[in-house]
C-alpha cells in the first residue's frame, strides 16, 4: 500500500511572525547591527540559522545598548521597554504583531478611561509561566485581572463599576467565547457595565480548523513545531483529538518515528506546523518519508 503524506492548506508561519524574522534579515544585510529582543520564534533551526549570520540576541532590557538596531518581536512589549529603548536613543524597530499592537492600544485606552482591564490569555494559571504577549498586553494598563481557566471566572474582583475585556490572540477562540459569556452574565446579574472585543487571531483559527479537517482524514498527524511554543501546543492538541498524532521539532524527531514504527509504509500522514514552523521544515519531512517509505 502506497504511502500518502499531505501538508496542511493552511499552517506554518503567520504574518507577524514572518515580518519579524524577515525584518531582521533585511536590516543585518543593509549593515545594522541587528540585536533581537528575545527569542524571535520558538523554532531550533530558524535561530540558529540567524546566528550564522551573526544576528544576536539579548534577554535583558538593560544589556541592549547605543549602537544596536533592536528588533522587537511579534510578542509585543510593555511601555517600558519602549520607554528605556527612547531615552537612551536605542534605535529599534517594533515588529509587534498589527493584530497584538492594537490590543495594546485598546487595552491602554480604555484603561485611560476608567475599565477595569479584564485579560483572557495563558498568564500560567497551571503551569507558572506568562506567555510574553499576555506580559507585554498587560503592561499597557494598571493591574489586570488574568484569566485563563472558566473556574477563575467566580473569583472575578467586582468593586469596578466597568469592565473592559479582551483576549491573548494565540488563545483558543471557541474557549475564550464560552469564557466570555459566562463572564458577561456575571456582570450582568450584578449591575456592571460591561464591553469585551473577541481579539483572538484569525490566522491561528484557521490553521486549526484547515488541520483539524486533514487530522479527521489522515491515520496520523505529525505537527512539527517549538515545544516551548504555546500555539503549536494548542495546535497539536487539536489535532490529537481526532487522529493519532506526534510532536516533532526536527526531521530527527520524525526519523526516530519511523525507526521506532509509530510510522510505517502505507499510513496516511497529515502535517502541520505551528506559527513559529517555516514551510520548508514540512517540505523536508513530507520528502523524507515519502522516499524511505
Amino acid at each position: 500500500m502506497e504511502t500518502r503524506v499531505k501538508i496542511s492548506e493552511v499552517c506554518c508561519l503567520c504574518y507577524g511572525a514572518k515580518r519579524a524574522l524577515t525584518k531582521s534579515v533585511e536590516a543585518k544585510k543593509e549593515g545594522k547591527n541587528v540585536v533581537l529582543f528575545k527569542e524571535i520564534l520558538h523554532n531550533k533551526r530558524v535561530v540558529q540559522e540567524l546566528q550564522k549570520l551573526n544576528i544576536v540576541e539579548k534577554e535583558n532590557l538593560e544589556d541592549l545598548q547605543k549602537g544596536d538596531f533592536v528588533i522587537l518581536r511579534a510578542h509585543g512589549e510593555g511601555k517600558g521597554t519602549y520607554r528605556y529603548l527612547d531615552s537612551r536613543n536605542i534605535e529599534y524597530l517594533d515588529c509587534t504583531c498589527p493584530n497584538v499592537l492594537s490590543i495594546n492600544k485598546l487595552v491602554e485606552k480604555k484603561n485611560s478611561e476608567g475599565y477595569k482591564i479584564i485579560l483572557i490569555g495563558k498568564y500560567g494559571y497551571k503551569t507558572g509561566k506568562m506567555h510574553p504577549e499576555v506580559l507585554g498586553t498587560s503592561n499597557w494598563c494598571d493591574s489586570p485581572i488574568l484569566i485563563e481557566e472558566e473556574e477563575e471566572i467566580d473569583t472575578i474582583n467586582l468593586s469596578s463599576e466597568k469592565y473592559f475585556l479582551a483576549v491573548q490572540t494565540t488563545f483558543s477562540q471557541e474557549k475564550a467565547l464560552k469564557m466570555i459569556d459566562k463572564i458577561s452574565k456575571k456582570m450582568q446579574q450584578f449591575g456592571k457595565k460591561f464591553e469585551f472585543k473577541d481579539t483572538t487571531c484569525n490566522a491561528q483559527r484557521v490553521i486549526n480548523e484547515k488541520s483539524v479537517k486533514l487530522a479527521k482524514e489522515a491515520d496520523k498527524m505529525i505537527v512539527v513545531g517549538g515545544k516551548n511554543s504555546s500555539n503549536t501546543k494548542e495546535l497539536f492538541n487539536n489535532v490529537s483529538t481526532y487522529t493519532t498524532s506526534f510532536f516533532a521539532e526536527s526531521i530527527d524527531d520524525v526519523k526516530a518515528l519511523i525507526k521506532d514504527k509509530k510510522i510505517v509504509k502505507g499510513d496516511y500522514i497529515g502535517l502541520t506546523g505551528g506559527a513559529s514552523t517555516i514551510i520548508e521544515e514540512l517540505n523536508e519531512i513530507r520528502d523524507y518519508i515519502l522516499k524511505v517509505l
